[in-house]
């Protein structure tokens, strides 16, 4: 059974009417999962997000440094028992951006009072997922070696939430004081039945998925990592973890299974949201849609606080 951490509402609900509208315009702008050219179907999924998703809101206050491998975003109130979050970005390791994420990255930051710092990485099928993940281990390695005085956690939505899970088990363990992860990626052999559901027009098409798993499953399969089926000794090192699902995502179900196993398996350790009527990518649209800006605070509240205190 799911422990005192758990707040789960697997039940049916529909779509939110804000995210039903837009998808209903995605039909109807005839938006399609892929061009056929690389270059341009990234180009088109920045511009939806774009338009879509929310601007930058200058009169939050946030501080934002750009460098060479991310940004880091410092809100106008911060808190100086805050932790440091360190941010993932998804896009199946093919798309997106730091860039593209700043809206949500700033409204994260401003809402927890914490600085935000997230990282580009080279993106696939240019590069392989090995090159991607070392790259992103070096970057926040030394960034762990910098905070000295702070408690680190690690963030990540999407394929970032797989990268997350992954770093704080087998190549920075014992580095975070908790790693929360929003709607990921966590079974790379299976299709669940939220595939069949949510296969196409729920903002995360079920072929691009299996595009995304084409790069992903190979790399970590030669790791024996997989994280429906993770070892003791691997669970022994799972430090505390908040969970977030989404209701229309074709990885609803898997995302459920793994928070339910992981809730029996490493008790007391395990936090989780579900928000039935919302699809994946959510947190994307939090500057546009009031839907997602009050998911986004409310995982803010509840998923990221390093202990109960405050939590209802």
């Amino acid at each position: 059974m799911p422990d005192a951490g758990t707040d789960v509402d697997a039940q049916a609900a529909a779509l939110h009417p804000e995210f039903a509208r837009l998808a209903t315009a995605r039909r109807i702008m005839a938006v399609r999962g892929s061009t056929g050219s690389l270059a341009e179907d990234r180009a088109n999924a920045e511009r939806w997000i774009a338009r879509f998703g929310g601007a930058v809101d200058p009169a939050d206050g946030a501080a934002v440094e750009t460098g060479p491998h991310g940004v880091t975003v410092r809100p106008a109130r911060e808190d100086p028992d805050s932790p440091w979050v360190v941010y993932i970005h998804g896009g199946g390791m093919v798309y997106y951006s730091t860039t593209v994420f700043q809206p949500f990255l700033r409204t994260l930051a401003g809402t927890l009072r914490a600085p935000v710092e997230a990282f580009d990485y080279p993106k696939a099928p240019e590069h392989t997922v090995e090159e991607s993940v070392e790259l992103l281990a070096e970057r926040i390695a030394s960034r762990r070696r910098s905070l000295t005085d702070r408690p680190i956690v690690l963030a990540g939505d999407s394929v970032g939430g797989l990268l997350a899970l992954y770093l704080s088990l087998r190549v920075l363990p014992g580095a975070f004081a908790r790693i929360v992860l929003l709607y990921p990626v966590l079974d790379l052999r299976t299709e669940r039945a939220s595939y069949g559901t949510f296969g196409e027009g729920h903002f995360l098409d079920r072929d691009a998925m299996r595009l995304f798993t084409s790069f992903l499953e190979p790399h970590f399969s030669a790791r024996d990592f997989d994280p429906m089926r993770l070892p003791d000794a691997d669970l022994a090192r799972l430090p505390d973890t908040s969970i977030v699902t989404a209701g229309y995502d074709v990885l609803r179900d898997e995302g459920l299974a793994w928070a339910e196993q992981t809730a029996g398996r490493a008790p007391g350790r395990l936090r989780h949201r579900h928000f039935p009527d919302l699809p994946h990518d959510f947190c994307l649209y939090a500057g546009q849609l009031a839907s997602a800006g009050s998911a986004v605070a409310e995982i803010a509240r509840t998923a990221f606080p390093l202990t109960e205190r405050g939590l209802t």
